[in-house]
């Protein structure tokens, strides 16, 4: 009776199946993710990934290729380091982020992690949960 010819009762609905991870699991992979790399010795740390402040992807992809020879990588770098991220936002395989942007799938997809001194420390500060003890 709703249409001329029939029509389906209750048919389907569009619905939302999408599904939250809890924040507790999202950190969870990235700590796991994050030891499996130190784990098999594919997580480095460097004071600086230039000398000096001119930004330069000849120097910076040398200076890459000395410390791995794996073709994706990861660098961490803090925001403040502008002349690093000029230099390596270029090359092919390398991929640029800050440490409060670290997540799991960057990670993983990388097969190795570069951190400069900088983010490694923003990062564990970040991360690090401070208790207080009241006497």
């Amino acid at each position: 009776p709703q249409f001329t010819g029939g029509g389906v009762v209750h048919g389907p609905q569009p619905r939302d199946y999408s599904q939250r991870t809890p924040k507790k699991m999202i950190a969870a992979a990235l700590r796991h993710a994050l030891s499996d790399r130190a784990r098999n010795d594919r997580i480095h740390a460097v004071t600086e990934l230039l000398e000096g402040q001119t930004p330069s992807t000849k120097t910076a992809k040398a200076f890459l290729e000395t410390l791995t020879d794996r073709k994706q990588v990861l660098v961490v770098i803090g925001r403040t380091d502008d002349a690093g991220a000029l230099s390596v936002r270029n090359l092919p395989g390398v991929h640029v982020i800050s440490p409060d942007q670290l997540n799991t799938y960057d990670v993983l997809k990388a097969d190795d992690v570069v951190f400069s001194v900088e983010a490694l420390n923003a990062y564990i500060a970040a991360n690090t949960k401070t208790e207080e003890v009241s006497a």
